[in-house]
């Protein structure tokens, strides 16, 4: 019943119209609106890819959204180009029945099909090990995130595409928002806990933050409470040529970013 389901959904770029359902779906997804302004942020900036902010729909009605938006990987003063997954949100009612998974696996075919490296997101690793990420500090990428490193994950898309690279990801500038609501959200759990401790609540609340039940709805700033402003640079105008690594065709060298970037 479920494989029949499943086929009678598609997955398609969304349109100006799907704006208004798209936020409905992160906000009921979420329970909060700051995935919803994130989108809708993102929209609006140089880190929008067209085609890549993706719905599933099923019966004319949308049922999901996931978006990837374009970052960077900084390595010796270039710039590869690759996609940043999240956020994901699948309406409360029909989560569980492979909506998720839909939206990734179509977003991932689009990213090979255009020329993207790798993505990169942060989530739960058993469900985004399902589709072949893999920690990115193996990879010798890095973040300023203040999230586990297992959280931290990477997905060559082109064979070899991230070998030799040894750098920092760049976000786009609008997580920072996200990042700020996330820490802030934390700290009143944590003033909450302090003041009214009791026997169910007490060392649970660093577990909140990844649901195995709820993994179709992931952000990629929902495990940033560590998030330090003032660590946030963007990258220096003042670069230099250096010599082309291996797989510098499949990384997009030389793509100027957006001017919304920031290393994260």
């Amino acid at each position: 019943m479920r494989d029949q389901w499943v086929k009678e959904l598609y997955v398609r770029g969304e349109k100006a119209a799907d704006y208004a359902t798209i936020s409905e779906i992160n906000r009921l997804a979420f329970g909060r609106e700051e995935e919803a302004n994130l989108v809708n942020a993102i929209r609006k900036t140089k880190s929008y890819e067209f085609g890549f902010s993706l719905v599933a729909v099923r019966e004319d009605i949308i049922l999901g959204h996931a978006l990837f938006s374009k970052g960077f990987i900084t390595h010796r003063g270039r710039r590869f180009k690759c996609l940043i997954l999240g956020p994901i949100a699948v309406h409360p009612e029909h989560q569980r029945k492979g909506i998720g998974k839909a939206l990734v696996n179509e977003g991932l075919e689009r990213a090979k099909e255009v020329g993207f490296g790798a993505v990169i997101v942060v989530g739960d690793p058993a469900y985004y090990g399902a589709f072949g990420f893999k920690p990115a500090g193996g990879m010798k990428l890095r973040t300023t995130l203040g999230v586990p490193d297992e959280n931290f994950m990477a997905k060559e898309i082109s064979r070899n595409s991230l070998r030799g690279i040894i750098g920092t990801v760049m976000f786009p500038r609008e997580f920072l928002a996200l990042a700020e609501a996330d820490k802030k959200r934390e700290a009143e759990k944590e003033a909450k806990l302090v003041e009214n401790p009791t026997p169910e609540t007490e060392g649970t609340e660093k577990n909140e933050q990844v649901n195995p039940d709820q993994t179709e709805n992931t952000s990629d700033a929902i495990l940033q409470p560590e998030v330090q402003t003032e660590d946030v640079t963007t990258e220096s105008d003042n670069e230099t040529d250096n010599e082309p690594l291996a797989g510098d065709t499949e990384t997009d060298i030389g793509d100027k970013p957006a001017d919304n970037n920031v290393m994260m």
